[in-house]
């Protein structure tokens, strides 16, 4: 006869990997929009370069977002369907992709267009 877990220790075992991630994907979805809102200084020159166009950085602020929103998403889903000898591993390389991720989109934002004034 199997053993079922107990539904509180599964629930502090998700609650582990899913705290971090949602606080990490959060702070780097607001750094995002900060960086995307910031004014920027372009060269003197006309015509100016398509990177000093207003909108210049809202395509990787977009694009940013969507991919640390799929990654906390498909942290979520695996959590709930993976086995438990085979969750630990692959939550651990989901958070450890989102953190990488969500150190890159924010600077990319950032780096996107013109030199940043903040």
């Amino acid at each position: 006869m199997k053993s079922k877990p107990d539904e509180p220790a599964m629930a502090r075992a998700s609650l582990r990997w899913t705290l971090p991630a949602a606080v990490i994907a959060v702070v780097s979805i607001l750094l995002i929009w900060v960086a995307q809102s910031l004014p920027t200084i372009c060269p003197a020159i006309y015509p100016a370069p398509a990177s000093c166009a207003p909108d210049a950085r809202s395509g990787p602020a977009l694009l940013g977002s969507a991919l640390l929103v799929a990654l906390f998403v498909a942290l979520l889903v695996t959590g709930a369907v993976l086995q438990p000898r085979r969750r630990e591993k692959a939550l651990r390389v989901l958070l450890i992709v989102l953190v990488v991720a969500a150190v890159v989109a924010p600077l990319w934002t950032l780096t996107r267009s013109g030199f940043a004034l903040g």
